[in-house]
């Protein structure tokens, strides 16, 4: 029985182990993703190192009831490996933004993609909802770390309007009931915006 223990411990730690290491290197690619969106953007046509490559697609609408409505994409892609020959290589989606409004409220999102198309990890504004404990609308940041397309590691923090900084409510490799409405919808958009990439490069590519 104490060898059993022992050896279902030391099976626990390994796979935390696992996934902190799978976490760490998915802040380490987001992190590279920020900067390549910070830093390319413009366009110099004159020296390819410095041309960024993405598409960015601007919707602008009116709502009934919420008024002017604008949505900002940006669908950042790099080249898949293929033979030397190849001039124009396939390419794949590895990170997209995308900011939008309803009425005042303004909602950003961002979604890292592995290789394969999988979503690797996901991070969401929320500036007003309600959910399960709370009071009044909060404002809500939501991360949600992938691993082969399976969740290892979902964080929450949210803050009232006359806080100043975001507060820790929830940690852990498996995902409440209260936060499940919120990862569908944003696990449904990374998807959306994927093949919104897919069917831009039939056309485009």
């Amino acid at each position: 029985m104490k060898k059993l223990l022992l050896l279902l411990v030391g099976l626990l730690m390994v796979t935390a182990g696992w996934s902190q290491n799978t976490v760490e290197s998915i802040r380490k690619r987001y992190a590279e993703a920020k900067e390549y969106a910070r830093t390319y953007t413009g366009d110099n046509v004159d020296d390819g190192a410095d041309f960024g490559q993405y598409y960015h697609l601007e919707a602008r609408q009116w709502l009934p009831a919420t008024g002017g409505h604008i949505e900002h994409t940006y669908l950042y892609y790099a080249e898949q490996e293929a033979a030397d020959e190849v001039i124009y290589k396939p390419h794949y989606l590895w990170f997209a933004t995308t900011r939008f409004n309803y009425a005042a409220r303004e909602y950003y999102q961002e979604f890292l993609y592995d290789a394969d198309g999988k979503v690797a990890f996901i991070y969401a504004y929320d500036p007003m909802t309600t959910l399960e404990g709370d009071e009044n609308d909060m404002q809500y940041e939501f991360r949600f770390y992938f691993s082969k397309g399976r969740l290892i590691k979902a964080l929450v923090k949210r803050k009232a309007w006359d806080e100043k900084e975001f507060k820790e409510v929830y940690v852990g490799a498996t995902l409440k009931p209260a936060y499940k409405s919120n990862y569908n919808e944003l696990l449904s958009a990374s998807r959306k915006i994927r093949q919104l990439f897919v069917d831009i490069e039939k056309e485009a590519y």
